[in-house]
Parts: C-alpha cells; sequence; structure tokens
C-alpha cells in the first residue's frame, strides 16, 4: 500500500506492505474564517474582560509586551498578531508602545530573515521585535517567587517590567509538559537558565507522569504553572492547528481558564485511542519547521513509542536541514555514543544538569525499549559516520547499497524490513509527532 511521511517542507512517499496502519488524527476541515474566529475570541474570551477593555484602562505611554513563540514551532503567528495588535492599536495604542518578544527559551536568537517569517514582512518593519536571552543575565530580573521545585523565579525583564502582557502559541500535546501552549510561553519561553535546567530536570523527567496529554500531578507543567503566575500574564491568545498551520480552534482570555478549555477541545477532538501495539512502525519528526534539527526529529520518536512493541524497529526520517542542533547537545551525543546507560547513570547521580541534557534522556526512554539496533533515522541532513554518533543507526547501515536521497533511502530500509519479518504488523504515523495516542501505557 501507498503512504507517505512529512519531511522537511515536503513529504517522502513509498510503499508499505498491506494491512500497515496508517495513524493520523482525524481529517478536521479548517475555520473558513480564522480571522473573524481570532476577533470574536478576542471580543468574547474566557474568564477575562475583552481585549479592547482591557488595553482601554491602560494610562497613556504604557509598554506592551506580546510573546511569541520562536522559529521551531509551527504557530501561525501571523494570523494570530494582525487582529490582534489591530484592537491594540484601535484603542489608541502606538505601534512604539508595542514590543513583540520572541520566547526562545534556551534556542538560538532568531535572524532578520526568520523574524520576517514569524511574522510577515509589514509587521516585521512596522514593530520592534526582540529575542529572549536566556543566556543574558542583564536582561533577567528575580522576582520574590520559588517553584515548586525551590527554584528561584528569573523572568525576561522587559516582559516583567511591561504595563500589559499578552502570551500568544498553539496548543498541541507536548511531550514533557502533557500540553504546549499557555504558560510554557513563560517557562521555559522567557526564563533563565536554571529556572529552563531545573523545569527539564532528570528527576522531573523520571516522574511518570511527565509525559504528553497528562497535566494532573505532572511536575513538568506544574513548575511551568507556577512561574506563569509569579510573572503574570493578563491576556492569552492560543491556537490549535493542524499539521499544515491552519487553524481548527481558538480560545482567548485569563491564561489558565483558556488554555484549559483549548485543552479539552483538543483531547475530545484529536485524541487517538486503542491502536494496539506493532512490530515496526513508521513516523517521522514532523516536516518543517520541527525536524530542521535531530534535537527536534526526537519528538517523533518519543510519540512513537507507546505503539511499538518492546525490541521493535522504528524508522524514522527527519531532513535535519540545521544539523544536530546546540554544541552542548552535541557534546552530550557524542560523549554518550555508545554509552545510553552510562549516561542515565550519570545524570541521575548528579545534581547538575546540562543544556539539553533532557532530549537525550527522553530518547533514552525509546532505547530502552527497543535498542540502538532498531531505532532507524532516514536523513540526508547529517553524514551516517556523525549520525551514527547519535545513539541511532543510520538508515545506510542497514542498506549500504541504497542511494542516499532520502525516498530512495526510506524505500529501500522498508523492503528491507518487510524481506526480513514477513509476518510482522506495521504502523506508519504521516504527521510524526503531531499526533496524541492515549493507550494503558500513557492515559491521564
Amino acid at each position: 500500500m501507498e503512504t507517505w511521511v512529512r519531511y522537511g517542507k515536503g513529504r517522502l512517499d513509498f510503499s508499505v506492505p498491506d494491512g500497515a496502519r496508517v495513524i493520523q488524527c482525524p481529517a478536521m476541515e479548517p475555520l473558513a474564517d480564522p480571522v473573524g474566529q481570532i476577533n470574536e475570541a478576542l471580543e468574547r474570551p474566557i474568564g477575562s474582560e475583552p481585549l479592547a477593555t482591557l488595553a482601554g484602562k491602560l494610562s497613556p505611554g504604557a509598554k506592551v509586551v506580546v510573546v511569541i513563540s520562536d522559529i521551531t514551532r509551527p504557530v501561525p503567528n501571523q494570523a494570530l498578531l494582525e487582529p490582534l495588535l489591530g484592537k491594540l492599536e484601535a484603542c489608541g495604542l502606538e505601534r512604539g508602545q508595542i514590543t513583540i518578544l520572541i520566547a526562545a527559551g534556551m534556542h538560538r536568537p532568531s535572524t532578520a530573515k526568520e523574524k520576517i517569517e514569524l511574522v510577515g514582512e509589514r509587521l516585521a518593519l512596522c514593530y520592534r521585535i526582540v529575542d529572549h536571552r536566556a543566556d543574558k543575565p542583564q536582561s533577567l530580573v528575580a522576582l520574590d517567587a520559588w517553584t515548586p521545585h525551590g527554584q528561584q523565579v528569573w523572568i525576561n525583564r522587559q516582559y516583567y517590567q511591561a504595563d500589559f502582557k499578552i502570551v500568544t502559541g498553539f496548543i498541541e500535546p507536548h511531550m514533557m509538559a502533557g500540553y504546549s501552549g499557555g504558560r510554557k510561553a513563560i517557562c521555559p519561553g522567557l526564563v533563565n537558565l536554571d529556572t529552563i535546567q531545573q523545569f527539564h530536570g532528570p528527576q522531573v523527567l523520571a516522574n511518570p507522569k511527565t509525559r504528553a496529554g497528562v497535566l494532573d500531578g505532572n511536575p513538568c507543567h506544574q513548575e511551568a504553572l507556577a512561574v506563569a503566575r509569579a510573572a503574570g500574564v493578563d491576556f492569552l491568545l492560543n491556537v490549535i492547528v493542524n499539521p499544515d498551520k491552519q487553524i481548527l480552534a481558538v480560545v482567548a482570555g485569563e491564561m489558565e481558564r483558556a488554555h484549559a478549555q483549548g485543552v479539552e477541545w483538543l483531547e475530545q477532538q484529536c485524541t487517538i485511542s486503542d491502536v494496539g501495539l506493532y512490530d515496526i512502525v513508521v513516523t517521522c519528526g514532523g516536516g518543517y519547521p520541527l525536524d530542521a534539527t535531530f534535537y527536534q526529529a526526537v519528538k517523533g520518536m518519543i510519540f512513537a513509542e507507546p505503539l511499538i512493541k518492546p525490541a521493535g524497529t522504528m524508522v524514522i526520517a527527519s531532513s535535519c536541514s540545521e544539523g544536530i542542533g546546540s554544541e552542548d547537545y552535541q557534546q552530550i551525543l557524542f560523549q554518550y555514543s555508545h554509552s545510553w546507560k552510562d549516561f542515565m547513570r550519570d545524570i541521575l547521580s548528579r545534581q547538575q544538569v546540562q543544556r539539553d541534557q533532557w532530549e537525550l534522556q527522553v530518547q533514552c526512554g525509546v532505547l530502552k525499549k527497543i535498542g540502538k539496533a532498531n531505532l532507524l533515522f532516514v536523513t540526508d541532513g547529517i553524514e551516517a559516520q556523525t549520525l551514527a554518533k547519535c545513539n541511532v543507526m543510520p538508515a545506510t547501515q542497514l542498506v549500504p547499497e541504497a542511494a542516499s536521497e532520502p525516498a530512495v533511502l526510506m524505500q529501500a530500509v522498508l523492503n528491507k524490513l518487510a524481506g526480513r519479518y514477513p509476518q510482522a504488523s506495521w504502523a506508519v504515523i504521516p504527521d510524526g509527532p503531531y499526533i496524541l495516542v492515549k493507550s494503558p501505557t500513557n492515559s491521564k
């Protein structure tokens, strides 16, 4: 049978044995009038006065900060910002009073080209756009507040000192925090390195409730929520989108209540249940921009893990057009390239949390279940000898005779597996991490 997975800005088409199950969220029509729905949400928010009413109470010269996600998140920022900023300007706010703040967390600063991609050329020219820098202590302020794990809250100074604070984003299943959106724009989006490291700490990630689709008792969620409450959020605008960035639903208003309603909608509409376990699972990093680095592609592994049998085989495709990820992450991967069990032992026995170590920690959950030799990685963005240091099996090692072009390589790998395991059960996840599978192993 013919099927596909997302890859970069396109997709890889291939055939798998008849009877394979293709697992996707139910098809839903995007909003016919997303701008109209956003305006409606701003005018009739959840648990809050309308945005225009709140903005109309601001004193002359008030400073407003609008937080957006960075380039690694497929948020339709321009669609959100156009009506939101229009409301603010209609209330008498001048463009110079408004700053668009990119919640970059520990990610690198945006390039000028990426800022245009994020918000569109017109908004990029009309508004001041700045990146949060977790590595710049002078851009942060310490609050008289602590997280549930005893971490003092440090927040972006420009955000905290603003007179009116708006957060935007999208809600999707998140492999650590249960769901994205809401409080995650603040933590890890606008906090310091220590808070981010605690948010992703080894003990937090080892908690069985630190997983996709779980908020109740999730320590990662609780940490982020405590930080957001301390920093303050005056208004939230979140959307739910399909993998093509088309808007399916809009929520706006008081941060916690609006986010909760968005999560409820997502769970009702997009949860996949009773899918079973499979010998071979084919998935991907989600396509651009999520699969631009190996670091982000790990999410595809995590969301596919509940579907695979112990010692099964996973094939994951990711363009990795920007390589592995941060230098710190690469160093950790290479240090433990042949000893992920040593990595787990070391991080659980020390207090210090290294930047980006959490991504290898969650990958280790997959390695524990199926082993490195059964985690096959298809990409044309990282050379095979480098990829072999990332605790995956480069697909070219299974089929060295195949061409390196991703679609050809993918088909060769699948043909090899079909011949080797003629009785195997198969599943394909075309959208990668853009699904939420509820099963006995990850139920709330």
